[in-house]
């Protein structure tokens, strides 16, 4: 068994995802990453992913023996990948009309 102890008192490590971008059949996200830890050789930075992408993750976090006994959050539903889509191609066709709420889901 092991065990590490990390004292993250200082350090921190923020994750956001946002910006739906429309392409062809694919949503992408942008994935946000600011941190302290010296694990990541920049503090800040960005990419894109796919739904997919967030599916072979959440898979090899949950068959890992290193995060056995973790919680690992559900990978977001397919559904919701299909939806942004749907919606941003709406709006890339002139159909402006995208609720309040639905814009902020999408952020």
């Amino acid at each position: 068994m092991r065990s590490d102890t990390i004292d993250l008192a200082d350090q921190f490590l923020v994750v956001d995802i946002s910006d739906a971008l429309s392409e062809r059949d694919k949503v992408k996200f942008t994935v946000h990453t600011k941190t302290t830890l010296s694990d990541f050789q920049k503090p800040e930075f960005s990419v894109l992913r796919q739904h997919e992408e967030f599916i072979r993750l959440h898979n090899a976090l949950e068959e890992s023996e290193d995060y056995a006994g973790m919680i690992i959050r559900p990978a977001p539903p397919r559904s919701h990948f299909d939806a942004s889509r749907e919606k941003l191609q709406k709006l890339g066709e002139g159909d402006g009309s995208m609720t309040k709420e639905e814009f902020a889901k999408m952020k």
